[in-house]
C-alpha cells in the first residue's frame, strides 16, 4: 500500500470481517468519495488479478460494483477531493484503466476517448489536434474537463477544452461521468465530466516510448517517477508531429508536465505544472471555403492543493490556466485576416467533509475568475496592449467575469438503501444579480446481484467568449445571449457477477435557452441565439465480459465487450440548419474483442458504427456551391497487436483498418488507413 495510511476495524456484523475504513492518497478519484470500507480479502483477491500476466482490462463502472464481493454499506475510502461530493451509486461514472489505455490502438487522450459509451468524439484533425468531447447528446461546450480534479476547461471556447498539457503515457486512469454535474462542480458542467488522473505510481519508475508511422508521423517520449518516504515526483516530456495526410493537415504538438507531493502527516500538498504548445494546419476547421487556415495555441497551467487529516478534512486549492492562441484564415498570407486571443483563469477553492452517525457531510466555496484580452472577442479597451512575442500585434478588446459558488451535499446510506442529495448556490457576474439555484439528487438500492439506481439534477452553462463576440467571415456572435438550463432524469439497472457486467440505463434531459449556431442565409454565416427548448431521450446498454477471470490465464480469448446508445433530440422552434445542437449520434455500438495471438502476444480490436442526425453544407471548392446533406453512417475498425512483458511493450497498431471516408463535422474528411508502431521501456525499482 506504500505510504499510505490504513486502519483496520472490526465490521459490524455479526461474522465480524476486518476492513480498510481509511484509504487515503489516492488522489482525485470520483467515485473514492462513497467513503465506504472495502473487505480486505476482496482487496487481495482484486491484486491477484492485476497479476495475472496478459489479463484484459475493461473500462468500469462505479455504479456497477459486484455487491457480491464488496460490501457497499461499509465500504468508506476517503478521497483528496471534496468536491467529489455526490454518491456515485446513484450516478453512472465510466472508468478507464491505465490497462485499457494500453492496449488500445491511439496515440493521445482524445482518442482513447471515442471508446468510451456515451461520449462524442468529433475530431477536426487526429492525435489530439483539435477535438470537441460532448457527453450524451450535449455540446462541447457543456462538458467540464479536470485534470487530477482540478477545471481546467477553457472559457473562450470549447475547441480548447482538451489542450491537456499532458501525454497518454503519463494517465494512470479516466474517469466521465455523465449527466448534469453542476451541483458539484459549478457552471458550465451541463452534459457531464471528464477527470484525468496522473500521480498513482507508487514505486521509481522510468519510461520511454518510440512510435513511428505514415505521414510522417513520429512520437517521442519520456517519463520519470521519485518515490521518497515523504514525497513522490513525476516529470513528463512528450513530441508528436506528422506531415499530415492531405495538404494542411500537418501538426507538431509538444507536452510538458510535472507533478509533486509531498505526504506529510498533518497537510499533505500536491503542485502541478503543465505546458503545451500546437502547431497545425487547420484545412477547412472553420469553414470549407478556407481550406489553408492555421493555429498556433500554447496553454500554462499550474495548481496546488492541500488536504488536512482528521475525522473533519478541509481542502483548499489554487489553481491558474493561461491558454494563448493565433489564428490564421490563410497560412501563407496572415494579413488577409487572423485573430490573437489570450485568456487567463484563476481559481480557489475550500471545501470541507464531515463523517457521522448522519452520513458524510460537505460544503464548499468555489471561486473563477475568467479574463479575457483579444483581437477580436470582447469589448473595446481604452489602452490597446501588445501581444507578446509579436512585432506589429495587439489586443484591442477584452472582457472579464467572475463566478462564486456555495454547496452543501448529504450522503446516507441505510441498508440495501444509498442516497445523496445536495444543492449548489451560484452567482456570476455576466448575469447581473441572479443568483441560480441548481438541486440534486441520486439513490440506488440493490437486490441481490443488481443496482438500481435513479437521479435528478439541474445544471446551467454561461455562453463562451466566442458565443458572445465572435466576428468573423462565416461566423457571428451575439452579445444578447443568456445561459442555457437543463434538467435530466435518469433511471438504471446495473447486474455483475464473477467476470461479467450489464447495464441498461434511460435519461430524459430538458434543456431550457439552448445556445446553438443557427445558419442565417440573409448574412451567409453561422449565428448564435437561445433556442427555445431540446428535449433529449437516451438510452444506453453495456455489457462486458472478463474471460481471463472467468475461464483463467491462458484461455485465448481475453476480454469482449460492447455498448449501445441510442438518442433522439427534439426542438420547439422553427427549421434551422443547427451547427452543434442537433448534429449528435443517434446511434453508437463500439464493440471490444481482446485475444492472444500466440504466447505473449496479442491483439485488440475495436469496432466502431455510427450514425449522426443532422447535416452540413458540403462545399464544392470548383463551383463555389455549398449543399446540405445529411452525414453518412460508418463502420471504423481499428487493431493494435502488442507483446508486453514487464520492462517492454512492443507494439504495431493500425486506425480505419478499412480506409472508410467519414467525416465528425462539416467538411473536414478524417484520415483514412493510418499505420503506426512502437516500442516502450520501462525500468522500476
Amino acid at each position: 500500500m506504500g505510504s499510505n495510511y490504513i486502519s483496520r476495524r472490526m465490521a459490524d456484523k455479526p461474522t465480524s470481517v476486518p476492513c480498510f475504513r481509511q484509504w487515503n492518497n489516492k488522489s482525485y478519484a470520483i467515485f473514492n468519495s462513497l467513503h465506504k470500507c472495502v473487505k480486505i480479502g476482496v482487496l487481495c483477491v482484486t491484486y491477484s488479478m492485476l497479476n495475472i500476466p496478459e489479463q484484459c482490462h475493461a473500462q468500469t463502472d462505479t455504479a456497477a460494483m459486484n455487491p457480491l464481493t464488496v460490501d457497499l454499506d461499509e465500504v468508506e475510502i476517503t478521497a483528496d477531493r471534496a468536491p467529489d461530493i455526490f454518491s456515485p451509486t446513484g450516478r453512472t461514472i465510466n472508468q478507464i484503466s491505465r490497462a485499457t489505455i494500453e492496449q488500445a490502438p491511439v496515440q493521445s487522450l482524445t482518442d482513447i476517448l471515442q471508446y468510451a459509451p456515451s461520449v462524442d468524439l468529433r475530431q477536426r484533425g487526429p492525435n489530439g489536434a483539435q477535438a470537441d468531447i460532448s457527453i450524451r447528446g450535449s455540446s462541447f461546450d457543456q462538458t467540464i474537463v479536470l485534470l487530477n480534479g482540478i477545471n481546467i476547461s477553457d472559457p473562450q471556447t470549447g475547441h480548447y477544452t482538451m489542450n491537456i498539457p499532458l501525454d497518454i503515457e503519463s494517465v494512470d486512469r479516466i474517469e466521465i461521468l455523465e449527466g448534469p454535474a453542476s451541483r458539484i462542480f459549478g457552471a458550465n458542467a451541463l452534459g457531464g465530466a471528464i477527470n484525468f488522473i496522473t500521480g498513482t505510481k507508487p514505486t521509481n519508475s522510468l519510461n520511454v516510448s518510440l512510435t513511428g508511422g505514415e505521414y510522417g508521423f513520429y512520437k517521442a517520449s519520456t517519463s520519470a517517477t521519485l518515490v521518497t518516504k515523504y514525497t513522490s515526483h513525476h516529470a513528463a516530456v512528450s513530441k508528436m508531429a506528422s506531415d499530415g495526410y492531405i495538404p494542411n493537415t500537418d501538426f507538431d504538438n509538444l507536452n510538458v508536465f510535472s507533478q509533486n507531493k509531498w505526504n506529510n502527516r498533518y497537510f499533505p500538498l500536491d503542485l502541478q505544472l503543465g505546458y503545451t504548445e500546437k502547431a497545425l494546419g487547420a484545412n477547412g476547421f472553420y469553414g470549407a471555403k478556407y481550406p489553408n487556415q492555421y493555429e498556433e495555441l500554447n496553454t500554462f497551467f499550474a495548481s496546488l492543493k492541500g488536504e488536512s487529516q482528521g475525522r473533519v478534512k478541509i481542502s483548499p486549492s489554487l489553481y491558474w490556466r493561461r491558454n494563448d492562441d493565433h489564428y490564421v484564415l490563410i497560412r501563407d498570407n496572415p494579413e488577409i485576416y487572423q485573430n490573437f486571443h489570450r485568456t487567463d483563469v484563476y481559481g480557489a477553492e475550500l471545501n470541507a467533509s464531515l463523517m457521522s452517525w448522519a452520513g458524510k457531510t460537505t460544503a464548499g466555496v468555489l471561486l473563477r475568475s475568467e479574463r479575457i484580452y483579444s483581437s477580436n472577442l470582447g469589448e473595446e479597451m481604452s489602452s490597446p496592449r501588445k501581444v507578446p512575442r509579436q512585432d506589429d500585434a495587439w489586443y484591442t478588446k477584452t472582457d472579464l467575469r467572475n463566478n462564486l459558488s456555495f454547496f452543501v451535499e448529504q450522503n446516507v446510506y441505510f441498508g440495501r438503501w444509498s442516497a445523496s442529495a445536495g444543492v449548489l448556490l451560484n452567482y456570476n457576474s455576466y448575469t447581473g444579480n441572479d443568483v441560480g439555484v441548481y438541486p440534486g439528487v441520486d439513490v440506488s438500492y440493490r437486490a441481490g446481484i443488481f443496482k438500481i439506481y435513479a437521479s435528478a439534477n439541474r445544471a446551467m452553462r454561461l455562453p463562451t467568449f466566442t458565443d458572445l463576440y465572435y466576428q468573423g467571415p462565416m461566423n457571428i456572435g451575439n452579445r444578447d445571449l443568456q445561459p442555457e438550463y437543463c434538467t435530466e432524469y435518469e433511471l438504471g439497472v446495473k447486474t455483475s457477477a464473477k467476470g461479467w457486467k450489464a447495464g441498461l440505463s434511460y435519461f430524459y434531459r430538458n434543456t431550457q435557452d439552448a445556445i446553438d449556431w443557427i445558419w442565417l442565409d440573409s448574412a451567409q454565416a453561422w449565428h448564435t441565439q437561445n433556442l427555445t427548448k431540446l428535449h433529449t431521450n437516451g438510452i444506453s446498454i453495456t455489457n462486458e465480459w472478463n474471460i481471463s477471470q472467468s475461464m483463467g490465464a491462458n484461455f485465448p480469448l481475453c476480454s469482449a465487450g460492447f455498448s449501445y446508445s441510442f438518442m433522439s433530440i427534439g426542438k420547439h422552434a422553427g427549421e434551422y440548419a443547427s451547427y452543434y445542437a442537433l448534429d449528435y449520434l443517434k446511434h453508437r455500438l463500439n464493440i471490444t474483442l481482446t485475444h492472444r495471438i500466440v504466447e505473449k502476444v496479442c491483439a485488440q480490436w475495436q469496432v466502431r458504427w455510427q450514425d449522426r442526425n443532422g447535416t452540413y453544407l458540403s462545399y464544392d471548392a470548383e463551383t463555389g456551391i455549398e449543399t446540405e446533406v445529411p452525414y453518412d453512417p460508418f463502420w471504423q475498425i481499428d487493431l493494435r497487436i502488442y507483446r508486453k512483458t514487464k520492462r517492454l511493450n512492443i507494439f504495431a497498431e493500425a486506425s480505419n483498418l478499412g480506409n472508410v471516408q467519414h467525416y465528425d463535422i462539416g467538411n473536414i474528411v478524417l484520415p483514412g488507413r493510418w499505420i503506426r508502431c512502437g516500442i516502450a521501456l520501462t525500468l522500476t525499482k
